[in-house]
């Protein structure tokens, strides 16, 4: 999904989750749907130290049901139920052991590519995903440009960078994607925003968002390492365009990231918003509900998947009318059994919000066997703020990409986030390169 760059205000601190408490809210202003889209701003960098483990800690969860005493049958009534979030800051105590491994997030540093870069009769820009090939040591770098300025393809990238400073971004390579015919993908025929490399095999797994307006469904396909295509994933029927637009993926709101489980046993798949018999997308009052859909690696079958609520819209547009909105633009194996969420928002004349969540299923519900939200009980995954990037110090962008980097030279692990600059001339591609603190 394209974004737009610009500046949020964030503040993180120290806190401890509390017990779940109803809060009564209005369902219909929960699920209303903004619009999107927009141009802000750039700034400078300064380095900065963030405590996650200090920063608020929120769980929520959504009881919703559609039967049974006091309950709710269909839409209309949905305002009986409510939304439980709570926060506070306390001292942060409960996170599981693992969880410390990413206590604090300490931000290296930033580097650019030049805006407008040719790469063999390529304009290089659209970086919407990204990973590290531990084997090459090299980044693979997923273009969402729709085969319209040259073929779907991603890029290799060395960043240079250690744990003193990074010093720079270069282009090393770009792999054209091929479809099932071996040829290249057609314009408008895909729009790549995700893309993972699986340890074991070398393949490459890459969502498309397809185009729900032309009716082109969304996608999850493996590649070779040279981008010929090996398979798609089969995706259950709620993923697919629907003739009567009242159920199924919004346009450009599809699969926006990608995670592999360590043990390289199944992928995860994001929605960037809510499915259209889920619920509207995120409002400036409540969040979205997101399905995290998941396959097994060796068969490509669907398995369990579970809600993610997104934030409400963190900011209002600086003028009545402007676009903003908010969703998930990529996640993260966390390597405890949870994940990395990062939210991306914008509103018109405001910029940018970036945060980054840990998203914990244990006590979610598998909803895989609901095609709509709206037919069953369920509860959302629990999250809890890791950083919130308007406490950086850094003009924020449109970011869109994130993946594990190698370790450092006292071993911590490094964490690069990546902006799409979506061949904006205003925008830039630029990596925020963070340590990993316990």
């Amino acid at each position: 999904m394209k974004k737009e760059e610009g500046e949020a205000p964030g503040a993180a601190g120290r806190s401890q989750a509390l017990p779940v408490q109803a809060v009564p809210v209005d369902a219909d202003e929960a699920f209303a749907a903004p619009q999107r889209n927009g141009i802000a701003r750039r700034g400078v960098h300064h380095r900065s130290v963030i405590n996650a483990t200090q920063a608020r800690h929120a769980v929520i969860a959504l009881p919703w049901s559609t039967g049974g005493a006091g309950g709710v049958r269909g839409r209309s009534d949905m305002s009986r139920f409510g939304i439980a979030v709570v926060g506070a800051l306390l001292a942060c105590s409960a996170l599981p052991a693992q969880a410390e491994g990413i206590g604090r997030l300490r931000l290296i540093g930033e580097a650019a590519l030049p805006k407008g870069l040719d790469y063999q009769g390529t304009t290089v820009g659209g970086l919407s995903g990204l990973d590290w090939d531990p084997t090459a040591r090299q980044w693979i770098a997923l273009s969402d440009d729709r085969s319209e300025k040259a073929p779907a393809r991603f890029y290799t990238l060395a960043i240079d960078y250690d744990a003193e400073a990074v010093r720079g971004i270069a282009v090393t390579g770009v792999t054209t994607l091929r479809d099932a015919a071996g040829a290249g993908f057609a314009p408008r025929s895909v729009d790549p925003e995700a893309i993972r490399r699986d340890p074991v095999s070398g393949l490459l797994y890459w969502s498309s968002e397809g185009g729900v307006k032309a009716g082109i469904d969304p996608a999850i396909s493996v590649a070779a390492p040279d981008g010929s295509w090996r398979r798609g994933l089969d995706l259950p029927q709620r993923y697919r365009v629907a003739e009567d637009k009242d159920s199924g993926p919004r346009d450009n709101l599809t699969f926006e990231g990608l995670a592999l489980a360590p043990d390289g046993r199944t992928l995860f798949a994001s929605m960037e918003s809510a499915l259209v018999q889920d619920g509207p997308i995120a409002s400036l009052a409540k969040g979205s509900p997101v399905r995290i859909a998941s396959f097994d690696i060796a068969t490509g079958a669907p398995g369990p998947e579970h809600v993610y609520l997104t934030d409400p819209i963190p900011m209002a547009p600086a003028f009545p009318g402007g676009f903003a909105d908010n969703g998930v633009s990529e996640i993260l194996p966390a390597g405890d059994g949870t994940l990395l969420v990062l939210e991306r928002a914008y509103a018109q004349g405001r910029g940018n919000s970036i945060r980054l969540y840990r998203a914990d299923p244990a006590l979610a519900t598998d909803v895989s066997k609901l095609d709509s939200l709206l037919d069953g009980s369920w509860l959302a995954m629990q999250k809890t703020l890791l950083l919130d990037f308007g406490t950086l110090g850094v003009t924020l962008d449109n970011f869109e990409a994130m993946g594990w980097g190698p370790a450092l030279a006292h071993g911590h692990r490094s964490l690069v986030v990546m902006s799409d600059d979506n061949f904006n001339p205003l925008q830039v591609t630029k990596a925020l390169v963070f340590e990993v603190l316990p």
